[in-house]
């Protein structure tokens, strides 16, 4: 996702397309998508932004095919990011950040599948 936004970009369009495909083939329980931020901004506008990203996952899949599961949606803001958000000398990590403006997908599927 771009910074503050909770738009999908056209470069994941591909993994989506891929997500979608599974979620109709195999998914067998709910999907959970779940949201994430970067570090910037307060603790409660990251918490509401990374819910609206999951929710833009959520009506994505929805409507590529993916229609025929349910889904929970959450939001984590901040809290677990995968990357450092600044460098070991407290600068800014653009990059980190980047990776930190992100969805997890879960999808439940049947063993042996």
């Amino acid at each position: 996702f771009d910074f503050d936004k909770a738009t999908i970009k056209p470069a994941a369009a591909d993994a989506l397309k891929k997500v979608a495909l599974i979620i109709k083939k195999k998914a067998k329980g709910p999907v959970t998508v779940v949201g994430h931020t970067d570090s910037k901004g307060t603790e409660t506008y990251n918490q509401a932004l990374s819910l609206r990203r999951a929710e833009a996952t959520k009506a994505w899949l929805l409507d590529k095919g993916g229609a025929q599961a349910t889904y929970q949606v959450e939001g984590k803001g901040e809290s677990q990011p995968v990357a450092d958000n600044t460098k070991p000398d407290g600068s800014d990590n653009p990059e980190g950040r980047a990776k930190n403006r992100r969805v997890d997908i879960i999808i439940q599927v049947e063993q042996g599948n």
